[in-house]
């Protein structure tokens, strides 16, 4: 049996963890802090808080549905969903506080009560950011991303140019709406990517899909919960994990990795 070492324990280790030992490899996670969770760990006080250190949003719950349903389980075996509304608050400068409510037909008259017609255009907006969503997640984001041939599939590629993946977020956003409040509300979910939306292809609108259509959702008991559902997961296929235990070194031989130095 092939040995295969993970280095972290946030999402991406636990599922790479829980696929690797059902598909037969033997797998050891190797998690630096002292619980699993990576960026997405809790800490527990002693007097009974538990803090998120992470996210604090459960956004495109069809993600975890599938990961769970690909072992034989739902996410109502290990965790309770509850959809939040409004769905979030936006503070601007000045203290105007904008709540975005979790029913699209609030959201309408929301958009119009701020900019007049702006309402229509979102129905367009969200039309395009749909099918990004749905093409995105179905032919790029599942893809192991082994060779370009896995993208030359003629669904792909007749979506090319719906996908919009050359031209500026920003600048998309910006077709539709003009006041800057609706602005901000409309390019701040890419942060999440870890860039600015002028640097960012107009293809990621699929997440204003996520977030304005597909709801945000709380994990009950915080995002504890889900990690240790996926922890549970892992252990059940096998999993090893070694907490307390940073990677010092990575073992190379004739450039390819084969091993790792703990502590």
């Amino acid at each position: 049996m092939q040995n295969i070492a993970i280095i972290g324990s946030g999402f991406s280790g636990l599922s790479a963890a829980a696929y690797l030992s059902a598909a037969g490899y033997k797998v050891s996670v190797f998690e630096k802090n002292d619980t699993a969770g990576g960026r997405a760990r809790q800490i527990k006080t002693h007097n009974g808080y538990v803090f998120d250190m992470g996210p604090s949003w459960y956004w495109m719950p069809d993600v975890f549905e599938r990961f769970f349903g690909d072992f034989g389980y739902s996410v109502n075996d290990f965790y309770k969903l509850t959809l939040l509304n409004p769905s979030f608050d936006i503070v601007f400068p000045g203290n105007e506080v904008m709540s975005i409510p979790e029913n699209y037909g609030e959201l309408h008259s929301l958009f119009d009560s701020i900019e007049p017609g702006s309402a229509a255009r979102l129905d367009k907006f969200m039309e395009e950011a749909k099918f990004k969503y749905e093409k995105g997640m179905h032919d790029l984001v599942y893809m192991p991303g082994l060779s370009v041939t896995e993208f030359a599939n003629a669904g792909l590629i007749k979506g090319a140019m719906r996908l919009q993946v050359f031209s500026s977020f920003s600048k998309h956003v910006r077709k539709f709406f003009k006041d800057p409040r609706l602005i901000s509300l409309m390019e701040f979910p890419v942060l999440f990517l870890g860039a600015m939306p002028e640097d960012t292809p107009a293809l990621y609108s699929l997440m204003n899909y996520a977030g304005l259509k597909l709801g945000t959702w709380y994990p009950q008991g915080g995002f504890g919960s889900v990690i240790n559902a996926m922890k549970g997961l892992a252990e059940e296929n096998g999993v090893q994990f070694y907490f307390n235990a940073e990677i010092d070194k990575i073992l190379v031989d004739d450039r390819r990795a084969t091993g790792v130095q703990v502590n």
